[in-house]
Parts: C-alpha cells; sequence; structure tokens
C-alpha cells in the first residue's frame, strides 16, 4: 500500500542538520532534538550527584531510555558519591556510571552501556521488518558538568568544543561514536529551575553556574564551612589551623600572602583562589550532597 516501508529496508531518518538554524531557544532546540533520539545520556557531576539532576528530567525526557552518567569522579569524595549514586540508581531504574575522563580506561564500558539501553528500541525496528541502524545518543546535563569532555572522551579526538565556561557548546554535531551508536552534542541547556539558595551555592562552589549568578565571596565562605565540616582533615592539610571553625577567608589571605595595598588581607582575592584551588581538587576530594 502507498505509504508503507518495504520489508527489509530501513527509512532514512530525518534528524536535524548541523547546519540548521536552532530554534528560538535553547530548551526549544533540546526539545526538537529529543524527537529524533533514542538514548538520553544525561550528565551530573559526581561532586554534586543529587544537586545535578534537573527536578522535571522525567517530564521532560518523558519514556526514553536514559543512562546517567556522573563525572569528574576523581574530584569527588569517592565512599559519599557512590553511596549517593547507588541510592538514585536504585530510585530511577537508570544505570548509573561513575567515571573520570582523565583516561580512556572505561570508555568500553560506556559503550556497552549504551549498546545495552538501546537493544529494545533495535529490537523493535527490526520486528516491523526494518534494517538494523546505529542508534541515536543525546548527551544532555546542566552547563559544564562535563558534556562535551564526555563527547571528546568517547571519540578520542577534539570534534566538540570544550572549555571551562558554562555554556561553551554552541552548535550541534552528530558523531559516529561505534558501529552501532551514533552521538548527538547539544547545547545541554535544561529548562531554569528556581534552585534554593543552598544548591545555588553548591552549583557555584564547582563552578556549574555563570559568575554573574552569584556572589563569590558567599560562595566561599560556603564552600570553607562545608569543608571543615565534612572534611576537617583536608582543610587542616591545606592550610594550617583552618579547620576550626572559627577560620575564615582572612586567614587564607594571611597564609597566601594576599594584601591590600593597606597591607590588609584581601578576602576578596582568597575567595577566588579558595574556589579555584578547591575546583582543581588541590584541597581535597569532597562531595557536598546531601
Amino acid at each position: 500500500m502507498p505509504g508503507r516501508s518495504k520489508p527489509g529496508r530501513s527509512k532514512p531518518a530525518k534528524r536535524p542538520a548541523s547546519g540548521a538554524s536552532a530554534p528560538s531557544t535553547p530548551f526549544q532546540h533540546l526539545s526538537e532534538l529529543l524527537r529524533w533520539v533514542d538514548l538520553i545520556v544525561e550528565v551530573l557531576d559526581a561532586r554534586l550527584p543529587v544537586s545535578t539532576r534537573h527536578p522535571k528530567a522525567d517530564q521532560i525526557f518523558g519514556s526514553k531510555p536514559r543512562l546517567l552518567i556522573f563525572t569528574k569522579e576523581d574530584l569527588a569524595d569517592r565512599a559519599t558519591t557512590k553511596a549517593l549514586v547507588d541510592s538514585v540508581q536504585a530510585e530511577t531504574g537508570y544505570p548509573c556510571l561513575l567515571l573520570t575522563l582523565k583516561n580512556t580506561a572505561a570508555r568500553g564500558d560506556v559503550i556497552a552501556s549504551c549498546i545495552e539501553a538501546t537493544k529494545p528500541r533495535l529490537d523493535a525496528l527490526m520486528r516491523k521488518g526494518l534494517l538494523p541502524r546505529p542508534m541515536r545518543i543525546c548527551v544532555v546535563g546542566l552547563p559544564n558538568v562535563g558534556k562535551s569532555s564526555l563527547i571528546n572522551w568517547l571519540i578520542g579526538q577534539k570534534r566538540a568544543r570544550v572549555g571551562n565556561t558554562p555554556g561553551i557548546t554552541k552548535g550541534t554535531q552528530w558523531v559516529r561514536v561505534h558501529p552501532k551508536l551514533e552521538l548527538l552534542d547539544t547545547p545541554g541547556i535544561l529548562p531554569p529551575v528556581a534552585f534554593s539558595r543552598e544548591q545555588t551555592l553548591k552549583l557555584a562552589t564547582c563552578n556549574l553556574v555563570p559568575l554573574n549568578n552569584y556572589d563569590a565571596l558567599e560562595a566561599a565562605e560556603f564552600a570553607l564551612a562545608a569543608c571543615q565540616s565534612k572534611y576537617p582533615k583536608d582543610i587542616e592539610r591545606y592550610i594550617r589551623g583552618l579547620s576550626s571553625p572559627d577560620r575564615g577567608l582572612v586567614d587564607i589571605a594571611l597564609a597566601r600572602n594576599l594584601l591590600t595595598s593597606g597591607a590588609k588581607p584581601d578576602v576578596n582575592r582568597a575567595a577566588a583562589l579558595f574556589l579555584s584551588e578547591l575546583r582543581d581538587g588541590k584541597v581535597g576530594r569532597f562531595t557536598f550532597d546531601p
């Protein structure tokens, strides 16, 4: 009958071209892309495995199969993060993987997990008499959680732009990462949500919100207090005496000789330095959830 595909032939999938004009907002762009993919790879930060989950993810992604990947595992508190990730997997039923992108040892595990997660979709196509095709994957998550870094890690070459600024990815790229898998790089901007003050400060500590959305001094004070409470040994190794709750950014400024022109402790420079070194793992491994 007219309009039906012939058995044994796969109907070419219509996909948005990489040079096509983007919809008016990043979320509209994401919503359009989701129509064409078989698997959502949701990227989260291992240092904030709960706070980097979008509260409306189930509503946004619907019934699409999902794989949750927690990046920056090398910067996170292993025991705390592992317990939280196990809890997320038990709660959602989605497979979860903890990764560091500093080596490629786990690349095969990620590929295998993607193939396994898309197997029901591929089987459904074949039951319809269509030829198998590569399953299409969409990488999503909050800005700066490591989406483009994950794509580069998977394909083994830098085809996607990578930076340390939230929202660095501007365009759309389709990349074949395996004969059975095709990867789509998206801006990854999910609908904005009203984060609580504590959540915003946690995200700011990990550089997951733009600088103009938070006060660096407040974020540094929050992070220091959290480290003094949860990781006193690490903060004591960082600067002797800093583990005491009555110590603060003034003590960091004095220890690092950060002074103003009047020889007063420069707490703003101390805040910037502390946040930078905390994010780089120079203070220690930390997880600020739950």
